[in-house]
């Protein structure tokens, strides 16, 4: 028999190791406080800085929303000039001779002028690059938030994988004891029958036990290392000081007992309400609608505008003349209507093609994602049929083997067993122990998982 081939409870160290989890409080400096799952998954809502980088992520996207909305409004320009300026009144002049008889000569002063200019500019007919780029920000919006709801998702599913690793670390350390208490029942009456120079044990049988405890004890330290990184790990996952203690109210893990729904139920589900898909999907929209807009962008622009101008020089004579315009005192508003189109030489097809692609690139993105959910969801689906099945079998194990050892131990004291036995039965009860806990484990986790993958909070366990 050797040593990893018969430690009772390795098995159940190992799954220690595995699910990074201790069974005791992390180590603490503020009063205890226990915690249920559901409490833990709204404190890492609330805490979560990822769901705050989305919340930031769908704030942008309105403001592009809000952008390509004012798109479509007046658009108003307004200037202001003001400097110095000669001042200056009207010659008189005699007609007949031509001659000037009137006039400021000598005088020269310099004056100050103002100027007031508004353009009020109104979009009508732009075939389309302001309503399609309006319609993409809006779909940008909605995929912001869709991609928001997936990063909840996520972490929900965070902290239901390390909640359950931390549960089922309790419970396998309680296991651990028990099968500990089978093997210091084993040596005292390994010790008895020696003392009765009984023909059935030897003196190696204590070297034995002596091994298994000296192997759990390196594997415990292991697993004591791996405790305090999955309680730091799900502390910062809920928003919990590293120096606060972490307790679990509930005991145990739960037990396999949902009934599933078909396969094809989840599935459906998974294609109408997986937000990733639903991101996926609208991003392609807006994708399409940019495309959309890059191919508008070639064509004219028809619009209305306003334009008004006020001026004024008060040291200057104004000068009343339809044909004469005069730059420094004058009003006047009137309404035009005109396009504007503009022309290059390969910079807006550029842009154009290069929208299309990268709508066609979101189009089959859109049909990855819609080819791989339905396999995601049947393979979480089918991990929890599998491991549903497994935990039952290995509990009707785990109290056979219970049974094997009351056996074991009676005829040991019988003298028609031997230490091997006891050993053995030992040994098997812990693996079968090991390998419930782990199935369920494991049956919680692919609940989880399957929970993430229709995307919906809807499996109740």
């Amino acid at each position: 028999m050797t040593l990893k081939a018969n430690c009772p409870i390795l098995s159940i160290i190992l799954f220690l190791l595995i699910s990074l989890c201790n069974t005791g409080a992390c180590p603490a400096t503020e009063p205890s406080k226990t915690f249920t799952l559901g409490e833990l998954i709204r404190m890492a809502l609330e805490t979560s800085p990822k769901l705050r980088m989305a919340e930031q992520d769908i704030l942008a996207a309105k403001s592009e929303y809000k952008e390509a909305k004012g798109g479509g409004l007046p658009q108003v320009d307004v200037s202001a000039l003001t400097g110095p300026m000669e001042n200056a009144t009207f010659p008189t002049v005699n007609l007949k001779t031509g001659q000037i008889i009137s006039h400021d000569k000598g005088t020269w002063s310099i004056g100050i002028f103002g100027d007031l200019d508004l353009v009020i500019s109104q979009p009508i007919y732009a075939f389309g690059k302001i309503t399609d780029r309006q319609e993409a920000a809006a779909l940008g919006v909605e995929a912001s938030k869709d991609a928001r709801a997936a990063q909840r998702n996520k972490t929900v599913l965070d902290v239901k994988r390390l909640y359950y690793a931390y549960l089922i670390a309790r419970q396998g350390r309680q296991a651990a004891g028990d099968a500990d208490n089978y093997i210091s029942d084993a040596e005292r009456r390994i010790k008895k029958l020696l003392e009765l120079n009984s023909p059935n044990v030897q003196s190696s049988d204590l070297y034995r036990v002596e091994a298994y405890r000296g192997e759990v004890k390196a594997f415990a330290a292991k697993a004591k290392a791996g405790a305090l990184t999955a309680c730091a790990a799900l502390k910062a996952e809920v928003g919990l000081p590293l120096d606060s203690e972490l307790q679990l109210k509930e005991t145990e893990i739960p037990q396999s007992s949902f009934k599933l729904a078909p396969v094809e139920v989840y599935i459906q589900q998974a294609l109408s309400n997986r937000p990733e898909l639903l991101a996926v999907r609208k991003g392609a929209a807006a994708k399409g609608k940019l495309a959309d807009a890059a191919q508008a962008d070639l064509y004219p622009t028809v619009f209305g505008a306003v334009v008004a101008s006020v001026a004024g020089a008060p040291g200057r004579q104004e000068f009343d003349n339809t044909y004469i315009y005069d730059q420094f005192n004058h009003s006047y508003a009137s309404f035009f209507a005109g396009a504007q189109w503009h022309w290059d030489f390969g910079i807006s097809t550029g842009k154009r093609d290069k929208a299309r692609a990268e709508y066609q690139k979101m189009l089959n993105t859109e049909d990855f994602a819609r080819r791989n959910i339905p396999v995601e969801v049947i393979k979480d689906y089918q991990d929890v049929v599998e491991q549903q099945k497994a935990s039952t079998d290995y509990h009707e194990a785990m109290v056979g083997a219970r049974k094997w050892i009351v056996a074991a131990f009676s005829n040991f004291d019988l003298g028609i067993g031997t230490a091997r036995d006891m050993f053995d039965a030992i040994d098997r009860y812990g693996k079968n122990q090991g390998n419930y806990l782990q199935a369920l484990y494991k049956y919680n986790l692919a609940l989880a998982n399957l929970d993430y993958a229709i995307g919906e909070m809807t499996i109740k366990h």
